[in-house]
């Protein structure tokens, strides 16, 4: 322990409050934890851009699912399946 100028005492050991030691992840090629990594060096106005465009993406996703889905349900516009019975020999 030393004295401080303002006369408190100050200790060697680290606060466990402040410091921590950065965690591992226990997976070698853990998704999460790349994508972590990759983005910490980029700008925020970049995250925020990229998660935009990821958002668009699966909203577009998500209508070609509906409109399909639209075309599968069975409702009367839809023609019924027909099948062809094909002799082959």
């Amino acid at each position: 322990m030393t004295d401080s100028p303002n006369g408190a005492t100050a200790t060697n050991e680290p606060d466990s409050a402040t410091d921590h030691a950065p965690s591992t992840c226990p997976v070698a090629w853990c998704p999460v934890c790349l994508a972590v990594s990759a983005m910490q060096p980029i700008s925020p106005d970049v995250i925020a851009h990229l998660l935009k465009a990821g958002t668009e993406m699966f909203l577009a996703f998500r209508a070609v699912i509906e409109s399909r889905g639209d075309d599968l349900d069975g409702s009367p516009a839809t023609e019924p399946v027909r099948l062809e019975k094909i002799d082959i020999g």
